[in-house]
């Protein structure tokens, strides 16, 4: 795991040394202009509000860059005014702090030895639509020995669909002017809802925006995925992660752990060229508590979905229920299906049933687990594959054979090539910790079997 208070380019070389050490400059203050700050917003930014401003949002825009220096200040006003206490700041990735101001002048930092610093600033909910900078002329003062500013212009952001970066989770629509779209929040109404991302390049760094629970998984060529975090804050703000790469081109697939209350942003910055992904498909996964990653210990970043996808060349993601039942699962879909883009080419994991088991599926949850593959097919997944129930890892429980039995039933009368029934009786030996649910240990083997069972079903 990587600290996020690693600062990058710490050297300065001056004009001399005295007593074997550098010799800085003069301090010298430059301004950089709206062109080379705004490559570094993330996130919900609106240029077309006021064409003589870049418009961010209270708790759903970032910016973040590397600021070279002794002291920086941004000029930042609103629509309501100055106001104190509407713009934080966190330095090398500490904590985030009021940054203080007087007529719009926001000090991000001062005082401070002459260095290289990764700089995150955000804005408080309670600003909404109203802060801004300038789109053109000086924005951004920088007193240094000399003073520099470098940001990560090449981003992949929530609703990526193209050869250079493919995304995949519901996304809403931004209000108007702002761009780009936010991924649906993770609740009872889309579910886990992770937004994962996959991306090619030489990079050295990637630089992560996200909301929510702050855990990252990142797999690189398919691997097993390594998992990031930072410490959780209250309401879920954004920030960023900054994630090591080794330089070799390599293909990545980053994942999230759901977002904040009212949509989130997600993007991934990198400090080289992407280059084309190649394959361009997604596997999704809908269900229960299971997809959603309420296992003691787990999260919806550790759920088996990501992972396999990673390792098929496709794109994962998740929305999952804890409690859905198969009738539910109908509901779900209607709210998540059309936030979603789908090509023929994608395929739909169906894990549903588990909720109804105890009370085994009758005619009417029959019905209904045909009506939810319905649904995926009429949005457009090329195949459906219907997972069976996991089996009790102690075998104590034999509530998932009788109930697996109905819902095959289902799959058979379909007699659908598109649609193909997963069989999990032998998937055993997943770790849990409460008799049902895994945890992250346990996500780890439940991919082990469904990257084989999947890989065959798909033809691949």
């Amino acid at each position: 795991m990587i600290g996020l208070g690693a600062s990058i380019w710490r050297g300065v070389k001056g004009v001399g040394t005295v007593g074997g050490s550098v010799a800085l400059p003069a301090p010298t203050t430059v301004n950089f202009t709206a062109a080379q700050v705004s490559p570094g917003f993330t996130g919900s930014v609106s240029t077309a509000k006021n064409a003589a401003r870049i418009y961010a949002r209270g708790a759903l825009t970032l910016w973040s860059g590397w600021i070279t220096g002794t002291e920086a200040k941004l000029t930042n006003p609103s629509d309501f005014g100055d106001n104190p206490g509407s713009m934080e700041v966190a330095i090398d990735g500490g904590a985030f702090s009021a940054a203080p101001n007087v007529a719009s002048l926001y000090t991000l930092f001062t005082g401070l030895p002459h260095a290289t610093r990764f700089v995150e600033v955000r804005w408080v909910e309670a600003m909404g639509d109203a802060p801004y900078i300038a789109s053109s002329g000086n924005v951004l003062a920088v007193t240094g020995q000399p003073p520099a500013l470098a940001t990560l212009s090449n981003k992949i952001q929530v609703g990526a669909d193209s050869s250079i970066g493919l995304y995949s989770a519901a996304a809403l629509a931004n209000s108007a002017t702002y761009t780009p779209a936010l991924q649906a929040p993770k609740g009872e109404t889309y579910g886990s809802n992770v937004g994962s991302v996959k991306i090619k390049g030489a990079f050295t760094k990637l630089v992560l925006t996200l909301n929510g629970n702050r855990k990252v998984g990142v797999s690189k060529n398919g691997a097993a995925p390594i998992f990031y975090a930072v410490a959780d804050e209250a309401g879920a703000p954004p920030r960023a992660l900054i994630i090591p790469c080794d330089g070799s081109t390599s293909t990545y697939n980053v994942w999230d752990d759901g977002n904040f209350k009212n949509g989130g942003s997600f993007a991934v910055a990198v400090d080289s060229t992407f280059l084309d992904i190649g394959t361009r498909r997604r596997l999704d996964q809908y269900g229960d508590s299971i997809t959603y990653g309420s296992g003691p210990g787990a999260t919806s970043s550790d759920t088996e979905t990501m992972r396999v996808a990673a390792a098929m060349g496709f794109v994962g993601s998740t929305n999952g229920i804890s409690g859905l039942t198969v009738g539910a699962g109908k509901t779900m879909l209607d709210a998540v299906l059309p936030l979603r883009t789908v090509n023929s080419t994608d395929a739909a994991i169906l894990a549903l049933g588990g909720n109804n088991a105890a009370d085994g599926i009758d005619a009417t949850e029959q019905a209904d687990y045909g009506l939810c593959i319905d649904k995926l097919l009429a949005k457009g997944y090329g195949k459906v594959l219907c997972r069976g129930i996991l089996p009790s890892t102690d075998g104590s429980s034999t509530l998932s054979i009788p109930a697996n039995a109905a819902l095959k039933a289902v799959v058979d009368a379909k007699a659908n090539p598109n649609v193909i029934w997963i069989e999990t009786a032998t998937w055993s030996g997943y770790e849990v910790l409460d008799g049902t649910h895994p945890t992250a240990a346990g996500y780890a083997t439940v991919a082990g079997y469904a990257l084989p069972a999947y890989t065959a079903a798909l033809g691949l």
